[in-house]
């Protein structure tokens, strides 16, 4: 169970990792935009044909930067997914675990009962001994 918490913690802390890096380079992409819009206003003319390379320019790296975003939201959407998924099976498993001990707790609790009477022999007892008698005995 730690290994699953230490695996799902690595994970996250790849994803947080990555989303970080991922939020910088659109940062950067944004930023780089605004200079070359400031630039351009600032400095001199484009031709129109220019401009409408520059704005397809820009719509590429903003549809690049949508899509890695997209891709991240997803992928971040999965690995709470694949999480929730584990917690439900391991607490499936727990429940399945506590059920076979308390079982096993009555079942031996039953066993250890003394019998009523002193001279009396608990059933399950009394059968063994009377296998035995008869050869059918344990390892024999």
């Amino acid at each position: 169970m730690a290994d699953a918490a230490g695996g799902i913690k690595q994970v996250t802390g790849e994803m947080l990792q990555t989303v970080k890096e991922v939020a910088k380079d659109v940062k950067d992409e944004v930023g780089q935009m605004i200079e070359q819009n400031i630039q351009t206003a600032a400095g001199t003319q484009l031709t129109p044909q220019q401009m409408q390379q520059k704005q397809q320019e820009e719509q590429q790296r903003l549809e690049k930067a949508r899509k890695v975003i997209n891709y991240y939201k997803t992928l971040d959407i999965n690995i709470k997914k694949a999480q929730q998924d584990r917690k439900q099976t391991e607490a499936q498993r727990l429940q399945q675990m506590q059920q076979e001990a308390q079982t096993k707790k009555v079942q031996k609790a039953q066993l250890q009962q003394a019998p009523k009477r002193p001279g009396e022999l608990r059933e399950d007892i009394a059968r063994t001994q009377a296998e035995r008698g008869k050869g059918r005995g344990v390892g024999g």
